[in-house]
């Protein structure tokens, strides 16, 4: 039985990246000039003739945010997902000393930069910002204007403790991370400083290689309110053939999707947090509307007015599910929903009635029944700082609710955990899967048990995932790293504690679906096909009576029905739950996979994940030689030389690393005492790893 550590090299994986990250940049860059060619034929057909001066600013404004093209061709645009919202999540214990048992210092972003793309520059000479110096860097030109809601973003991931009151306003800034840093870009397609082409927010993201990065925008390709002649109506942003036939985008994956897709599997690193929308219930049916007329746009995005004997497409979400929109679809992203503001027992999370879907957040799944959002934090009736929409900018605050600001909560948690993870780990960040992992394990119960289309895998707890970190550091909580060899199981045996339930999560960043050229609407519409590449599976095995437990999974096609427990063939996450594991009996988890394992170019490769599992009290290895490598030991581990590896079985092997992943040296072991030569290393920490063709151990030893 396997026991895989996975070792990385951070210098190999950065030279991979970047060169990953040139054809990306090609990629984009190409996607760029085609987007605006067909943009410029859309223009002509939609507009004529007419050049107004009203008519070129429109143009431009649509140009700037444009997002992508439907199957027959029709743009859709960027929007910010409007409101404004900050809950603590229960950051409030981790930005206080001695507020999570195991750490001694308070964390408040210290030494953690986020980056946020969004709708204009943050006015970074707000009062919420002054804190310390240089906390804001706009990247973008100085022509560009301050944005509110940007500014709003990041007070909710940082702004200081200002009490407001008074013109009709009371609140308080303060945000989950008050000492971090932020870089600040749009999300329009726009000339960047120092460059003389456009570049979209893709080619942005590949700019910033943001370790962290907030996303509180996106796309509405359902019913949304618009003016039409002068007037509000509703307009229907899908295809629609009288008198009957509605197709839309809601839930599809797309290729913005495949975007956010590729830039994270060819950076690892990457952490991208979106906000899910705030189009839950639009429609023709929507409260104090029906007045409003009902338009549709022809291919050349004209408006149609439905006839009276046409049927209607149905109201956003009118099943309870399937909202979200392309570009918050994306397998390894975060994709973050909204909740009302806990205001019971002094606004802290104590059951999960306590956690109510906001009317408006967007809900999934994806069209294949992947689990959208992943996670859910308050967003409605918050309180942020805010600025003047010009090229001054000032210092104001306002209210509002959305998913805009739910979003910035769940990264400014997610900045935090990083802070921890760097002092208990050797300055050692947080990655995609790793961050994704930490995030669903920790969430607190919402809505239904287990995931649904409302809130992900529940609402974010920023305390648990500190207490996870540090279970991780006292080795009562597994959390590794791991690679899976295709058709070669990884497993391991855990006794469970008996006293909480046993309870493992895996996640992976799974390479991109490329999206078929020349979509139809038919392929494009309510698609089932799985959007997962690599289909790893995970299991508990009762090693007493074989019961095999199954991952949570939900219905693609009644979402709403509460999750179930069976093979899972659409996410990437897997979580496996035994409510009541017997005390003391040994439980094996085991981690396969579908067909072949392939990387982003279609090659064979094998595939990283992260995994975490709590409600054991001991990990033990399974038989035969994995029980000679149990008796394994390192000796001493702090040492100006020698180290001596003892108890190891004959003929395995070790190798000595660095803490970047780099093999320094490696032998093989003949001795029940082998003696190893550190003395020409630096003084740091290395990894001594032992293997036998069963199993591999890792121990750590300091240099001094």
């Amino acid at each position: 039985m396997k026991k895989h550590l996975l070792l990385v090299s951070t210098l190999a994986i950065t030279l991979i990246s970047a060169q990953n990250n040139e054809g990306l940049k090609r990629e984009f860059e190409k996607q760029n000039k085609e987007n605006s060619a067909k943009f410029d034929s859309y223009v002509s057909k939609h507009y004529g003739a007419d050049r107004s001066s009203e008519t070129l600013k429109e143009i431009e404004e649509q140009r700037s945010n444009l997002a992508g093209f439907t199957p027959n061709g029709k743009p859709f645009f960027y929007q910010k997902e409007d409101s404004r919202q900050v809950a603590n999540a229960n950051a409030d214990n981790l930005n206080t000393a001695g507020g999570v048992v195991g750490l001694t210092n308070a964390y408040n972003g210290e030494g953690i930069k986020y980056t946020i793309f969004d709708g204009g520059r943050v006015y970074a000479a707000h009062l919420a910002f002054d804190n310390m110096a240089g906390r804001i860097t706009n990247k973008e030109a100085t022509t560009q204007i301050y944005s509110a809601h940007a500014t709003g973003v990041a007070s909710f991931i940082g702004g200081k403790s200002i009490n407001v009151s008074g013109g009709g306003l009371s609140g308080n800034t303060k945000g989950v991370a008050i000492n971090s840093t932020m870089d600040s870009y749009r999300f329009a397609t726009t000339t960047l400083p120092g460059n003389t082409t456009t570049s979209t927010v893709f080619q942005k993201i590949l700019v910033a290689q943001p370790n962290l990065s907030n996303h509180s925008y996106g796309s509405n390709v359902g019913w949304d309110v618009k003016t039409v002649n002068g007037a509000n109506a509703w307009v229907w942003n899908g295809a629609f053939d009288a008198p009957s036939a509605a197709f839309d985008l809601q839930g599809t994956y797309f290729s913005n999707d495949q975007n956010y897709d590729q830039i994270v599997y060819n950076n690892p690193s990457y952490i991208i947090v979106k906000s899910s929308g705030n189009y839950f219930g639009y429609g023709p049916d929507y409260p104090g509307t029906s007045a409003f007329p009902k338009y549709y746009t022809d291919d050349n995005g004209l408006p149609v007015q439905f006839a009276a004997t046409d049927t209607l497409p149905t109201t956003n979400c009118s099943n309870g599910a399937d909202c979200i929109g392309p570009g918050s679809l994306a397998k390894n992203i975060i994709v973050v929903g909204a909740t009302d503001v806990i205001s019971t027992n002094n606004f802290k999370y104590t059951t999960a009635s306590d956690v109510v879907h906001s009317d408006y957040s967007s809900a999934g799944p994806r069209d294949d029944g992947g689990i959208k959002p992943d996670i859910s934090t308050t967003g409605t009736d918050v309180f942020s700082a805010a600025t003047a929409e010009d090229t001054v900018g000032s210092t104001t605050y306002s209210y509002g609710s959305g998913t805009s600001y739910s979003a910035p909560v769940v990264t400014g948690v997610i900045g935090l955990w990083t802070q921890v993870n760097k002092e208990l780990f050797s300055n050692q960040v947080l990655n995609a899967a790793s961050a994704k992992t930490l995030m669903i394990h920790s969430a607190s119960e919402a809505g239904n048990v287990g995931p649904d289309p409302w809130f992900g895998w529940g609402y974010i707890n920023a305390k648990k995932g500190a207490e996870l970190l540090v279970g991780k550091a006292n080795n009562t909580v597994i959390f590794n790293n791991e690679t899976l060899t295709s058709g070669t199981p990884n497993t391991k045996n855990v006794v469970a504690s008996g006293t909480e339930p046993l309870k493992v999560t895996i996640s992976w960043i799974d390479p991109e679906y490329v999206i078929p050229a020349n979509l139809t609407w038919a392929d494009a519409y309510n698609n089932r096909a799985s959007r997962l590449v690599n289909d790893l599976d995970l299991r508990i095995i009762d090693t007493t009576n074989n019961t095999i437990y199954y991952p949570w999974k939900l219905n693609a096609t009644s979402p709403m029905t509460p999750a179930t427990k069976a093979d899972n063939t659409v996410d990437n996450v897997e979580q496996v739950v035994i409510d009541t594991p017997v005390a003391g009996r040994t439980y094996r988890i085991e981690i396969t996979n579908k067909g072949t394992l392939k990387n982003n170019a279609g090659a064979n490769a094998p595939q990283n994940y992260s995994i975490i599992a709590t409600g054991q009290t001991q990990a033990v290895l399974g038989t035969g030689e994995a029980n000679a490598l149990s008796g394994l030991a390192i000796a001493p581990t702090i040492t100006k030389d020698i180290v001596n590896i003892l108890k190891a079985p004959k003929k395995s092997t070790f190798i000595i690393y660095d803490l970047s992943g780099k093999k320094l040296q490696n032998g093989v072991i003949n001795n029940e005492k082998e003696s190893v030569d550190l003395s020409t290393y630096t003084k740091g920490i290395y990894i001594i790893e032992v293997r036998t063709d069963k199993d591999v151990i890792s121990k750590k030893v300091i240099k001094e």
